[in-house]
């Protein structure tokens, strides 16, 4: 990748003049089915240009509780004054039915905020990178359009969730405004996502990253990355899933620990270990002692994520260490 990018063909991508930016705007535009593409240095920005894009001062942004763009991404749904309102499902999949109660909360006359913008996250990070099906995704964005209502696709592993139900990523994205992919995750590029949508929502969209400062100079050594990570890292990823779900189950043999192995779809490993009445914190400071990096996500769990630089032995390793450490 690194001497991919050291040849890379660059230009001015502001003036839209980078062949390799544009080539990745072009192939990520036909991946998720839609006319246009942006490149952006994060997934955060893509979801806040959206949502700027899409929503003015007052309306309301629906999520789920749980979502990164609620979370993690440091309140920049203020920088639109726009309003939120979220929906408490542990896995962040959610249904029709929850997100018409949040309308019938709001749609209360002149005095309501608008509930203009529905944001669906795939994989949901906090649910353990589960994965939507269809079967439970269009019910939802029908309901949605039904109420006029902008649909944004969170898709920072839009292409896990891809390769682990066999559902392409233009197929997954049909009936969102807007829809991204991050390729500094699972795809292993150093920096950048990609944002796309229609015509008319990309040239809006080009306002905010310029006003944000994410429009860039010669970013096709970087965009380059991208296009390399698109031909070589995604069907690679179903090794990132069977790494995860390996991993899952020779945690979840340890007494007092549990995964749940019917969640764990993609490479995001949730482990409860409150049965253990030990500290996630302790635990991760223990782990990272023996070169084993994990995250205490809550005071009962701990999240471990899979990737292109983590191999079969040095999960099977990680899991030796893991047991050690809850050794009497």
């Amino acid at each position: 990748m690194r001497k991919f990018m050291a040849a890379a063909e660059v230009g001015d991508e502001q003036q839209l003049l980078d062949p390799s930016v544009n080539m990745l705007c072009e192939k990520s535009a036909t991946l998720l089915g839609k006319d246009a593409a942006m490149f952006l240095p994060s997934g955060i920005m893509c979801n806040l240009i959206s949502i700027l894009t899409h929503c003015s001062m007052g309306d309301e942004v629906i999520a789920a509780d749980n979502s990164h763009i609620m979370m993690m991404e440091a309140g920049g749904l203020a920088l639109g004054q726009v309003n939120r309102q979220t929906i408490d499902q542990p896995l962040g999949i959610f249904t029709a039915d929850d997100v018409e109660q949040c309308v019938a909360k709001r749609r209360m006359g002149r005095n309501s905020t608008i509930p203009k913008m529905l944001v669906i996250e795939n994989t949901h990070n906090f649910g353990g990178g589960i994965a939507w099906t269809m079967e439970q995704l269009t019910p939802v964005t029908q309901y949605a359009k039904s109420q006029d209502m902008k649909l944004h696709m969170d898709g920072a592993r839009l292409l896990n969730a891809s390769v682990a139900t066999d559902i392409s990523p233009a197929h997954y994205a049909r009936d969102f405004d807007s829809a991204w992919f991050d390729l500094s995750k699972g795809l292993g590029c150093p920096v950048g996502a990609v944002l796309t949508g229609s015509n008319q929502f990309i040239e809006q969209a080009w306002v905010w990253k310029v006003r944000l400062g994410g429009a860039m100079r010669q970013a096709g050594i970087i965009a380059s990355a991208g296009l390399y990570a698109l031909e070589h890292h995604v069907d690679r990823l179903k090794d990132d899933h069977i790494n995860a779900k390996n991993l899952g189950t020779a945690l979840n043999e340890l007494q007092g620990v549990s995964v749940n192995l019917d969640n764990l779809h993609t490479n995001i490993i949730i482990i409860d270990i409150s049965q253990t009445h030990r500290k996630p914190v302790d635990i991760c400071a223990k782990l990272k002692d023996n070169h084993v990096r994990m995250v205490a996500l809550s005071e009962t769990e701990i999240r471990a994520v899979t990737h292109l630089d983590v191999t079969a032995d040095e999960c099977a390793k990680a899991a030796e260490i893991f047991t050690s450490i809850f050794k009497p």
